[in-house]
């Protein structure tokens, strides 16, 4: 019996030492007795003599052992030289392929940078994403965002951000070595007059700086003295933002810096590329509570209603999650004893520890979701190159058969071949690999900032993982598209192969190219019905019925100079709103304290006389607002039922008026009896006044496009302290669109006063757009992934055809000399290409079903397994499939039967 070659290498390699050992016996033994003979000479006996030479050579043993080292290395030394002699001669070989048939190295290497290259674009989102933690974070193992996990109107939800004496709270956690908080977001207005710019500013506590480990890049950063009550105001910029400003001039340190309504004395510059816990850019960093008594909030520390602070801790020595999560959660309930009490807050809520990366913890944002599903998306497009490369090297290689065959007959190894064949595999993968880094370094900052502008994309030894990151896809990619091809190649039949001359053509690779044709087309199709499904989605959700059109709506927030408050400003809102009311395009203006999609306010839970309670809302509420005459004309809500408030009428100190929302008026009132229904609103002692239902709006989104329009209630004047001082902003109603009269409305309502220190300006649509991001991303990203796939099988199908046709030459001649006709041919070869679409399209659409659940989720309001999209998709696959065809099934028809049989 024959045994297998690696079995069969071990025997020999174990004859081979006991022959080396026996050769070194051999030759010790030999000089050995020519001393004893020499001794024996002398005049010493044989017993004398031996035991002469025996002390005079000294330990046989540790001879034999150094020579038999000394011997093995030789032979190491010996098989490396003929491993790397080999392998130049192999890299040679498939060098020399390479040169020689520039067309089709540039072909493979375009497909291959086009798969890496998708590949190495979003392997830059999924590692800032998914997989680093923000920069100049120290031992981000032990750093931990902190949640909060409490059940609200019968839901049980997992919120971001906390009050502020949460956080003060969670500083005596003994299982927390350090604990801080920050607010983040927000543009600031930044200088004054017409020079004011606008900067993204985070409002921090002194400790994160030390909590996470950052060091600062000039100056320091401030401390806890600095963030006292009555403190001198500080500021920390921004690399990013020293740079691009002040040109990483050290002199700015000790400047002052006006900044919203307060002047902050510049004192540091945070290190390049810090974003803090978060990743979103950041160009300022100010101190909490300096900052917030500045903008003129008061209470806030003692405010347990007002939720906006995110946290995070790092865990002391030896505490885990358990017992970390266990103890801050024991604080927070004995916070909050007096609520929970009063049945006021839920008795069950939790402290939950998530880790730093925001997207590993339990509400990662959708952003994050379609990026997991975009980096298995890159991932089958890489696939689908590779198929497609191992056709084209399947298809040259069965071409060149009898070259092969003759090097076979010739003495040349079939495992050499293989070696051959991979080699040239790793050259074009090389090749490949150097083009996606070079489109990943000129498309990557434009993909990223496109797909994900809120996210700060640092370098941060990204350069170095993506090279890591490229070279590993690249090995894995000449793998996947060389061994086939290698193994095909060398199972050539000598004496067939000679025999047919370049005729030959085996049904096994025939059926091998088949198979990864039909894998290529199946895996397009799965992308294009994902495609298909991602454009439904964000067109659902661009054509969902907000109750307004954003496009339509220009918001206006004022900024205004250092010791302007409130009791001035609502008469420069108005005086604003008149003059924008005033000007051509313009159909209507009013004032808002809280606006659709950028603030909302709810107050607990009002009562009507006559119910004990009113009907649960799953988004909360009711949410309240106070508006201006204007505010639903402004915001082309119309009113349903009822009127709309006038000023003159509903003046402060007139009896209390409200309007509701259809949508409330339903659910409170379902009989419709609601104009002049009475409401309490103000406290639960039973003495609060009657608030007279004078009219009912229709419903508009609040924050949330797949939300349930929810319950609203809207006051002219209202003296809560939650609605206390004047509007928050001005809603303009355009004719038109919005985009194009902001700069004239900017100017007409800062003409309003001096007082007003800048203007921001933009179209409602701006907040609304984050909320169709996440559509809009996988959208994009599936078509563009869809489209590169369906342009690689379109070419793996083409290069197919044209190889059958080529390869066929002879058969189509014949069938030409026997009669059959040009419609015959070309239908012969289309039909072959029709086939394998259809096979690959019928797999695509069983696969596409099969993993409908798991990307229903991200979808927005459609099945998973819409029709209509399956059906576009193989549509449009048959028609491609036609396409590829086409020229191929020209080229038989047009094959002369005498130059295709001269060979016979």
């Amino acid at each position: 019996m024959r045994l297998p070659r690696g079995i069969a290498r071990l025997f020999r390699l174990g004859a081979f030492r006991r022959d080396v050992r026996r050769d070194l016996d051999e030759e010790l033994r030999f000089h050995l007795d020519n001393v004893v003979d020499e001794l024996r000479s002398a005049g010493l006996s044989d017993q004398e003599a031996r035991s002469a030479a025996e002390r005079r050579f000294g330990d046989l043993r540790r001879y034999r052992r150094t020579l038999e080292r000394m011997d093995g290395a030789c032979e190491r030394i010996k098989r490396r030289g003929e491993l790397l002699d080999a392998g130049r001669r192999a890299l040679g070989s498939a060098l020399h392929r390479v040169i020689r048939a520039p067309g089709f190295t540039a072909a493979v290497v375009v497909v291959l940078a086009l798969g890496i290259g998708a590949n190495a674009v979003m392997f830059g989102v999924v590692d800032r994403l998914l997989l680093s933690p923000p920069q100049h974070v120290a031992d981000p193992d032990e750093v931990r965002h902190l949640y909060v996990r409490r059940t609200f109107d019968g839901q049980v939800r997992t919120g971001r951000t906390m009050t502020f004496p949460d956080y003060t709270d969670l500083l005596r956690v003994g299982a927390f070595e350090a604990v801080a908080a920050y607010a983040q977001g927000g543009a600031y207005t930044v200088g004054r007059g017409d020079e004011a710019t606008q900067a993204r500013v985070t409002r921090v506590s002194p400790s994160l700086f030390t909590l996470l480990g950052a060091r600062a890049a000039a100056g320091r950063f401030f401390g806890s003295e600095e963030d006292a009550s009555g403190a001198e105001p500080t500021v920390v910029l921004a690399y990013e933002y020293w740079e691009r400003v002040y040109g990483a001039d050290s002199a700015v340190l000790g400047r002052s810096l006006d900044i919203a309504q307060g002047t902050y004395t510049i004192v540091g510059v945070a290190p390049a590329g810090f974003t803090g816990a978060e990743l979103a850019p950041v160009d300022l960093w100010l101190p909490i509570r300096v900052s917030q008594e500045i903008q003129g909030h008061t209470g806030f520390a003692d405010d347990r209603g007002s939720y906006w602070l995110r946290t995070v801790a790092r865990l002391a020595d030896g505490a885990t999650d358990e017992s970390a999560m266990a103890e801050a959660t024991a604080a927070h309930r004995a916070a909050r004893s007096n609520l929970i009490g009063q049945d006021r807050y839920d008795a069950g809520a939790r402290i939950v520890t998530a880790p730093i990366i925001a997207a590993r913890g339990p509400d990662p944002s959708r952003e994050a979701s379609v990026a997991r599903w975009l980096a298995g998306v890159s991932l089958v497009v890489l696939v689908i190159a590779c198929l497609n490369v191992a056709n084209l090297l399947l298809a040259r290689a069965i071409r060149n058969q009898r070259d092969i065959a003759v090097r076979l007959a010739l003495g040349a190894g079939r495992g050499r071949l293989i070696v051959e064949h991979l080699a040239e595999s790793l050259i074009l993968a090389g090749l490949g690999a150097a083009g996606a880094l070079v489109l990943a370094r000129l498309l990557g900052a434009t993909v990223h900032g496109t797909l994900l502008p809120n996210v700060a994309f640092v370098d941060g030894g990204l350069a170095g993982r993506l090279a890591l990151f490229t070279f590993a896809v690249c090995l894995t990619t000449a793998l996947m598209m060389g061994l086939v091809p290698a193994v095909e190649a060398s199972r050539a039949r000598v004496t067939d192969a000679l025999r047919a001359g370049g005729r030959a053509v085996a049904a096994g690779p025939s059926r091998t190219r088949a198979w990864l044709l039909v894998g290529q087309v199946a895996l397009s199709v799965v992308l294009l019905v994902g495609a298909g499904l991602f454009v439904r989605s964000l067109r659902a959700a661009q054509g969902i019925d907000l109750g307004f059109d954003a496009r339509e709506i220009a918001l206006l927030h004022f900024e205004w100079d250092e010791g302007f408050y409130a009791p001035d400003q609502g008469g420069i809102y108005e005086e604003a709103r008149d003059r924008v009311a005033r000007m051509p395009g313009i159909h209507a203006a009013g004032l808002a304290y809280a606006v659709p999609f950028w603030s909302s306010i709810s107050l607990g839970r009002p009562r009507v006389p006559g119910l004990d309670s009113i009907p649960r809302h799953p988004s909360g509420g009711p949410y309240v607002n106070k508006v201006g005459s204007g505010y639903f004309e402004a915001m082309g809500l119309s009113i349903a039922l009822g009127r709309a408030f006038v000023t003159a009428d509903d003046a402060e100190g007139a009896a209390p008026v409200a309007i509701v929302s259809e949508s409330m008026a339903e659910a409170v009132w379902p009989e419709g009896d609601v104009l002049g229904a009475c409401m309490m609103l103000d406290d639960d002692s039973g003495d609060a006044p009657c608030t007279e239902i004078v009219g009912v709006v229709e419903d508009h989104r609040r924050q949330d496009l797949v939300e349930d329009d929810p319950h609203f209630l809207y006051f002219l004047n209202w003296s809560h302290p939650a609605l206390a001082g004047p509007p928050q902003a001005l809603l303009v109603g355009t004719t038109g669109g919005a985009a194009e009269r902001l700069g004239a409305i900017r100017r007409e309502a800062r003409g309003a006063s001096p007082l007003i220190r800048f203007v921001d300006a933009r179209v409602l649509a701006e907040r609304v757009e984050p909320e169709l991001r996440p559509w809009r991303l996988g959208a994009s990203m599936f078509t563009a992934f869809g489209a590169l796939a369906l342009l690689v099988a379109a070419w793996g199908l083409f290069s197919v055809l044209a190889f059958d046709v080529a390869a066929r030459k002879h058969e189509l001649g014949v069938r030409s000399a026997l009669g059959a006709g040009v419609t015959r041919i070309v239908r012969l070869v289309l039909r072959r290409a029709l086939v394998l679409c259809a096979a690959g399209t019928a797999v695509g659409l069983l696969a596409a079903s099969a993993g409908a659940r798991l990307i229903e989720p991200l979808l927005f309001r459609i099945s998973a397994r819409d029709l209509p999209i399956y059906a576009a998709v193989a549509t449009s696959l048959l028609l491609v499939a036609a396409l590829a065809g086409a020229l191929p099934a020209w080229r038989a028809a047009r094959v002369d039967p005498r130059e295709a049989l001269r060979g016979d």
